[in-house]
């Protein structure tokens, strides 16, 4: 890897958290792009929808043009044209190895304060199978995260190099509401001694929650779900978004159930339209919108159709045996 970033003798074996506010301290000194999108970043306006139990968050980011409106059909790139390769990364880009083959990168695209993305060494597609130990890994190392991961038509701005992206926990409005909503909006599908599955009733979004203090038994359960979900040709997988995290000695896998990249006022012309294409982030409650006429006009009654459009509108008992 030819993008390292040199770390000092002293932070050699800091946390993980230190070693990111190194790289970020390094990276907006010397990478002038990405310290400009980082100031304009705090620039970017915000609002809020309430509904009963929960509240989804408007953003009006208009550097996300390039991610939002991202060729749906674009799923096999050469390495010679990878963004997320090494030998094309911009000269000032630098990261940290993370688990061997990943390396932890400053998004240069934020929607967060801070917004990592993760990739694969190696140029290999956007495909989750396999990897769901490596996911629960990073949400334990990186345990004031939470770590994301966007199907390759559910978000994924380079559906053609495998990687994750990561958020500072409570950046998104599930991490705050996750406790009152697995007390009080959960449904219990799955309660054994090493793992809690449950569904998050009247949220919007199709959800199954895994809860574990292991890995392996997320990765099982997660196993069997995935074999039983509709398997979407052109992803190559079934269509989904997946949050974990790792907190008070316990593993959480969020998996939210895909039908649709984008809803259908994405496609209209004229004043309908919304230009709004759903990844991790809208479904943990942040709708980022590179439009500010959109971000203005989106009501309640839009967000429902976005997510009703785009999650998979069947009832989970009549496709998961588990």
């Amino acid at each position: 890897m030819n993008h390292l970033q040199t770390i000092p003798e002293e932070l050699l074996n800091a946390s993980w958290d230190k070693k990111i506010g190194y790289l970020y301290a390094q990276q907006l000194m010397h990478w002038p792009d990405a310290k400009h999108n980082y100031e304009q970043f705090r620039s970017v306006i915000k609002r809020s929808i309430s509904f009963d139990d929960f509240r989804i968050d408007l953003q009006y980011n208009p550097a996300r043009e390039r991610s939002t409106c991202a060729d749906e059909n674009q799923v096999k790139v050469d390495t010679s044209d990878c963004f997320l390769c090494d030998e094309n990364l911009p000269s000032q880009q630098k990261g940290l190895q993370i688990l061997k083959h990943y390396l932890l990168l400053i998004n240069p695209y934020p929607i967060f304060e801070n917004h990592l993305t993760i990739a694969e060494t190696r140029h290999q597609p956007q495909l989750i199978s396999g990897r769901i130990i490596d996911m629960l890994t990073l949400a334990k190392d990186l345990q004031t995260y939470t770590i994301f991961y966007n199907g390759s038509r559910c978000g994924a701005s380079a559906p053609f190099h495998f990687h994750f992206q990561a958020a500072q926990k409570s950046c998104m409005p599930i991490d705050t509401e996750f406790d009152y909503l697995k007390k009080y909006k959960s449904r219990e599908l799955v309660k054994e001694d090493e793992i809690e599955i449950f569904q998050i009733k009247n949220y919007l979004r199709k959800t199954l929650v895994f809860e574990s203090e292991y890995r392996e038994p997320i990765d099982y359960f997660f196993s069997k779900v995935y074999l039983q979900l509709p398997f979407d040709e052109k992803s190559n997988e079934p269509m989904m978004n997946i949050l974990t995290s790792y907190q008070n000695g316990k593993y959480r896998l969020t998996l939210f159930l895909r039908n649709k990249q984008r809803p259908f006022a994405y496609y209209v012309e004229g004043p309908e339209r919304i230009v709004v294409s759903p990844a991790s982030v809208e479904m943990g409650g942040i709708i980022v919108t590179p439009r500010k006429e959109d971000y203005l006009k989106i009501t309640k009654d839009d967000i429902k159709r976005i997510y009703s459009e785009t999650c998979l509108n069947l009832n989970i008992n009549d496709i998961l045996n588990i």
